[in-house]
Order: structure tokens, then C-alpha cells, then sequence
């Protein structure tokens, strides 16, 4: 079976005349259409439009931007199907089906044919974070001789029970590839990843994801944790993908070991029996229980050689300079009126947070935590910064159930004196909560938090689950009807 790498977690697979894509993003960057931060698929591509061919049909494994962009859909003949698992959110199809596409929603465990390969979609692990939980997790197979087996795309999410129940009961002939996603996003000291304990002594020593040992630590967890979950894999080839795109860090450039044939090509000289590869925008294979045959490239997308030295260069310098990117705004604050407004609007959905927080464990931490530290009860605070009116900073009250104001104080004494905290500027969080921004877009960069949990059970993560598309598509989803007036007036 042929293989298409598009970049990132995008694949054409099957005849390449007429290939089925697979979270193809088809244009260099997404987000453009909404956020001063668009995301640059890394590493980076030439594509010919003209010169990609028809292809049988999209598969879309979920609704996340870097997987379903209706910019690159736009780009397709209108005849093709667009396949989506059963837990798609209705705002999406709605969003496929404006553009004129027919939507096929595949049930799980259900086998249909496309071109000339087989699709079956299956549900991620039940242990799978919320925010991916509607992760369709895609099996692939030549539709000539599907019995060899086929390449399982295990992204984004833990690998399905119900899939290895099929393989192991003989109803699915087994995998011979697995394809992983690379999603640890290493930032160098001086640079504040999404998840990332601001002030901890982690970071400050180097230590953790960031220390010596990093890039061994990635391949412990995309291959051979992977191989642990599923007796299936253990005899499996491994497709090193994920992690191509560059966060809006312009001065640093893409993550560190964000390279995956470059990860890869150190995984398979530490393997035996299996083959591991990471591939290159471009690069077709064929996939085979041998191996991985690289076998050409793509007649219309390659590697951009030049722009992806030039950013490897941007990395390596920043690197060496030991260099630091701060906390800043998305959206540029207008004024103080303009900051009075955002506040207003962070405040209208205060309640709601504070209900999500109470029900999640990320409460269940903050009320431990209540029950002996020195800020009493309130062991959070979210600190909002307005450049021309003053921050703002609130509490989280156990007793209440509900953020109240407090006396602003500054970001150490925050740290010091509260165990959970969040600190974003005002502008960008009433963004997110008016459906401008994805909170995806603000992580990080206009958004920094501290814990004393697990990094699942932490502020961001709660706010992934609790205004991500699953949970409140009434506001994530608004960028997506941006994306469709945007194509709309340009057809105009």
C-alpha cells in the first residue's frame, strides 16, 4: 500500500492518481483567516494545487484546526466525499456541508471502501483526555489485499480497546504499521510551553521535559509506550509523525526535536526486528510487512529545502544565545475602554468556569489544597493584565463556588502566595470567551499558569476541556464560521 506524507499528521494513502486524504492541511499555514498567530505547518511545503490530483474521498479524524481546515476542503473538487466518525461535532459537518461536500459518517468498526483502500474507523481509549475524546482513530488497508494487514493511525489519542479486541479475536488481521504522533513540544529554557509550571523548579533548573534527556523521553513515549499498550504493536513498524507546526514563537522557530525523520533515524539504530521512519513532506513509501520503501515523491507537494534550513538556523541561533520569548498579547489592546469591555465579557462567563472547575479534578485539587495552605480558601488566582487600565486579579472562593475580586498584587507575589494561578492578558482570554480566538491559539504565548497537580489535572487543562469544540462548540466553533465567510466573499 502507497503513502503519501502531506506534513504534520496529514497522509494520502492509496493510489496516488486518486489517493484518500487524511487531515490534509493544504495550504502552509492554518489560522490565518482569524488570528494575527497563524500556525505554519513545519516542516514547511510547496504546494501545487494544480498538479494534486482527485482524490476518492477526505477522512477527518477530528475537529482540532490542524486536522479539519476548511480553507485547504476548499481547495477540492466539490464530488468528494468527506468521511467523519460518528462523535463529529454537528458545527463541523455543517461547516463541510456549506461548502457544497457531501459528509459520510462512518459508524465505528464499520469497513467501507474508497478508492483502492479500505477505511475503518475506531473510538480512541477510554483514558483519552477530554479534549481529544472525539479523536477517530483510522485503520488503512489495500483494498487487493486487505487480509497482510494495514497501517493504524494511533494519533492524537490512546489506542483503541475495541480495535485491539478486533485483531486479537481474529475479526481484523492485525497492523503491520503504526504511525505516532510526536506531540511533546519541547521549549527551550527562556520559552513557556502550554502546560508548562511558570516558576517551577523544573524549569528554572532545566530539569524535566526540557533537561538532557528529552529527546530520549520522546521516543520512550510516542514508540515504546505505544508498544506497551497493545500486544498488537510489538511486532509493528512505527511511522514517526505529529509536531509540525510552529507556535507563534517567531523568534525561536520550530520546537526542538521536532525533526521526526531526524528522531526517527535514532529510534531505528536502538531497534530490532522493526523498522521506524520518519518521513518528509513529500515522500511516498510503500508499506509493506517488510518495512517502510521510500518510493518517490509527491508530483505536488514537497519540502520547502530553503525556508526549512532557514528556520532550523532561526532555532539553532536562539538556542545558543540562551535567549527568552515573554508573555505577550494576540489581540493589541485599543485602550482602556477597550480593556473595560474584555472584563465585562471575562466576567459573564465566570460562572460557568467556576462550575466546570468544581466538577473536575483540577476542584478536587484546589479543595485538598484548601484544607491546610495559608491562602486559605482560595488557592487559585486568575491575574488578568490590561496594559492601559491596570491588571485585575481574581480568586477562586471554595466557599463560594465562585471567582471574587481581590487586590491586585504583582506575578511573584501570586506565585508565592497562591498554589494554582493563571495569568493571561484580558484582550486575548475575552477573545477566546467571544469565540474570536481558540484557547489552542492563546496557550503559552498570551497565557502562562502555575499548579500544584498533575499536568492533566491543571488550570489549562481545565480550560482545554472547558472551551475546547467538544464542550462549547457555541464558541469554538465561531472561528470556523469565520474561516467559511472568509471563503465566501473570496468566491464573490
Amino acid at each position: 500500500m502507497q503513502l503519501g506524507f502531506l506534513g504534520h499528521n496529514g497522509f494520502a494513502v492509496g493510489d496516488q492518481d486518486s489517493p484518500v486524504l487524511i487531515d490534509a492541511i493544504l495550504l502552509p499555514r492554518y489560522g490565518e483567516e482569524y488570528t494575527s498567530s497563524p500556525v505554519e505547518i513545519y516542516p514547511p511545503r510547496k504546494i501545487m494545487h494544480d498538479a494534486m490530483p482527485t482524490p476518492s474521498a477526505v477522512v477527518i479524524s477530528h475537529e482540532h484546526s490542524d486536522h479539519y481546515h476548511l480553507p485547504s476542503l476548499n481547495k477540492l473538487d466539490r464530488s468528494v466525499p468527506i468521511v467523519v466518525g460518528p462523535l463529529m461535532i454537528n458545527r463541523v459537518v455543517e461547516g463541510i456541508e456549506a461548502l457544497g461536500f457531501a459528509v459520510h459518517r462512518l459508524p465505528f468498526g464499520e469497513t467501507r471502501q474508497y478508492g483502492s483502500v479500505l477505511i475503518t474507523l475506531f473510538p480512541p481509549g477510554p483514558d483519552t483526555v477530554l479534549w481529544e475524546s472525539r479523536v477517530s482513530q483510522v485503520y488503512v488497508r489495500d483494498a487487493e489485499d486487505p487480509e497482510i494487514g494495514g497501517l493504524y493511525l494511533g494519533i492524537d489519542a490512546l489506542i483503541s480497546e475495541e480495535f485491539s479486541e478486533q485483531v486479537e479475536e481474529g475479526s481484523l488481521p492485525g497492523p503491520i504499521a503504526v504511525a505516532v504522533s510526536n506531540n511533546a513540544q519541547i521549549t527551550p529554557p527562556g520559552v513557556f510551553g502550554s502546560l508548562d509550571v511558570l516558576g517551577s523548579p523544573e524549569i528554572a533548573e532545566h530539569n524535566g521535559r526540557r533537561g538532557a534527556f528529552a529527546g530520549l523521553d520522546i521516543l520512550q513515549g510516542i514508540i515504546s509506550d505505544t508498544a506497551e499498550q497493545t500486544p498488537i504493536f510489538r511486532g509493528c513498524h512505527f511511522l514517526v509523525c505529529g509536531g509540525g507546526f510552529l507556535k507563534d514563537y517567531e523568534q525561536m522557530g520550530p520546537f526542538p526535536f521536532s525533526e521526526q525523520k531526524d528522531l526517527a533515524e535514532h529510534a531505528a539504530r536502538l531497534t530490532r526486528w522493526v523498522e521506524v521512519l520518519g518521513p518528509e513532506p513529500g515522500d511516498i513509501l510503500d508499506v509493506t510487512p517488510d518495512g517502510f520503501q521510500n518510493i518517490g515523491e509527491l508530483a505536488w507537494l514537497t519540502t520547502d529545502r530553503v525556508r526549512f534550513e532557514e528556520l532550523r538556523a532561526r532555532r539553532d541561533r536562539f538556542l545558543r544565545s540562551g535567549g527568552s520569548i515573554p508573555l505577550r498579547e494576540i489581540i493589541t489592546s485599543a485602550g482602556a475602554d477597550q480593556e473595560e469591555a474584555a472584563l465585562r465579557d471575562i466576567e459573564k462567563e465566570l460562572t460557568y468556569l467556576a462550575r466546570v472547575i468544581l466538577l473536575s479534578p483540577l476542584g478536587r485539587g484546589l479543595i485538598q489544597s484548601a484544607r491546610s495552605g495559608p491562602h486559605g480558601v482560595r488557592p487559585l488566582i486568575l491575574k488578568l493584565i490590561r496594559p492601559h487600565s491596570g491588571d485585575v486579579s481574581l480568586v477562586f472562593d471554595i466557599t463560594e463556588g465562585a471567582f471574587v475580586s481581590t487586590e491586585d498584587i504583582s506575578l511573584a507575589e501570586a506565585l508565592d502566595a497562591y498554589p494554582y494561578g493563571i495569568v493571561v492578558h484580558a484582550a486575548d482570554l475575552a477573545a477566546v470567551l467571544s469565540g474570536s480566538l481558540q484557547i489552542w491559539d492563546i496557550v503559552g504565548i498570551a497565557m502562562h499558569s502555575w499548579y500544584a497537580n498533575d499536568t492533566y489535572e491543571s488550570p489549562v487543562a481545565l480550560l482545554f476541556d472547558a472551551l475546547g469544540e467538544q464542550t462549547r462548540p457555541d464558541i469554538s466553533c465561531q472561528v470556523y464560521d469565520l474561516q467559511l465567510e472568509t471563503i465566501k466573499r473570496g468566491a464573490e
